[in-house]
């Protein structure tokens, strides 16, 4: 065998060995990828199916509020236009009041998709709408807490004159009832677009 011979051999062999190795390597790479890309859908999956669950309870629990809230601003409208004492016995007569029935937001999906950074698996225009739905019902619980804190203390109740509690509430209720439909409105948009994006 001639020495020229056996050098295209060695060569051929060790060519040989660099493909099947840049294969190894590729597919182990395509593998890992696509095991990573998997994961991925399977948490933006999981995180529209909570979105969409999530945000339908809140629509849920705005909407069984929103006929008592517009019916409250009135008897509190009607009370406080009245010629009558603003005393605590026409308050009850007057205004059919059973607490304010505050909306409690659960956020729960939105705290794991953070957590497990499921957002940034999402279509950017959905996910964008869903942070905007959030935000809203973020700031919208704020302002509902922060009137709860202020209004209903010791000294709101001191007197039998229920004229300035009356008032404040009736500001109150103004901005309840302009926010709660607008934040529905999103809701409604939203959640039949987060339900079309799972597969």
């Amino acid at each position: 065998m001639s020495p020229g011979h056996g050098e295209g051999k060695s060569f051929l062999n060790l060519l040989f060995e660099v493909v099947f190795i840049a294969a190894g390597v590729f597919l182990a790479l395509w593998a890992n990828n696509w095991h990573e890309q998997s994961e991925h859908r399977a948490l933006a999956t999981s995180a529209l199916r909570n979105f969409a669950g999530e945000m339908e309870t809140n629509r849920q629990a705005m909407l069984h509020n929103r006929q008592y809230h517009e019916s409250l601003a009135r008897d509190l409208q009607k009370f406080l236009q009245s010629d009558e004492l603003p005393s605590e016995e026409r308050f009850y007569q007057d205004v059919h009041f059973q607490g304010l029935q505050p909306v409690t937001f659960e956020h729960t999906a939105w705290d794991l998709a953070l957590a497990t950074q499921a957002l940034s698996y999402i279509k950017p225009e959905l996910a964008f709408q869903i942070s905007k739905v959030y935000t809203q019902q973020g700031a919208f619980q704020t302002l509902e807490s922060n009137f709860l804190a202020s209004a209903f203390t010791p000294a709101g109740f001191a007197s039998e004159n229920r004229a300035g509690l009356a008032k404040a509430m009736s500001v109150y209720m103004t901005d309840v009832n302009i926010e709660e439909p607008i934040i529905v409105q999103h809701y409604e948009k939203v959640i039949p677009e987060v339900r079309a994006a799972l597969p």
